[in-house]
């Protein structure tokens, strides 16, 4: 008489094969998700962005220090609070936000409008290395 089922080594075999596929697969479906949420942090600086601009063109050129002094509020779901930039420093950056787990920080120059990312999750954000750090190119 035969017994029907499966052997111990069949079952490990099929549970090491199914833990390969969801360590490939994982990843994959993870890494689209903070590509749509480094796009929060992105709108938040381009909006940023033209309002200093706007405070620029009213105030001699200069560029606001504090972000209350600029016409636009932002509530942030994954990033913390916008810091404005006066444009002096790396970049010329004019603001600047950081994703809440810590992992980046974007900021965007005044110049020219791009924004640069700093920190080890960059490249899940769409971020190049090499080329400035640039996010939006």
């Amino acid at each position: 008489m035969a017994k029907n089922g499966f052997t111990m080594i069949e079952l490990i075999i099929v549970t090491v094969i199914l833990g390969v596929l969801a360590a490939i697969a994982i990843p994959k479906v993870i890494a689209p998700n903070e590509m749509i949420i480094s796009s929060e942090g992105q709108h938040l600086l381009t909006v940023a962005l033209s309002a200093q601009k706007r405070y620029a063109l009213e105030n001699g050129g200069a560029y606001a220090n504090n972000f209350a002094l600029l016409d636009v509020t932002a509530t942030p779901k994954y990033f913390g609070a916008i810091t404005a930039l006066d444009g002096s420093g790396a970049n010329n950056g004019v603001a600047s936000t950081a994703r809440m787990d810590g992992t980046y920080t974007l900021t965007i120059s005044g110049t020219d409008g791009i924004i640069h990312c700093a920190g080890a999750g960059c490249a899940g954000a769409r971020c190049t290395k090499g080329a400035g750090d640039q996010c939006n190119l």
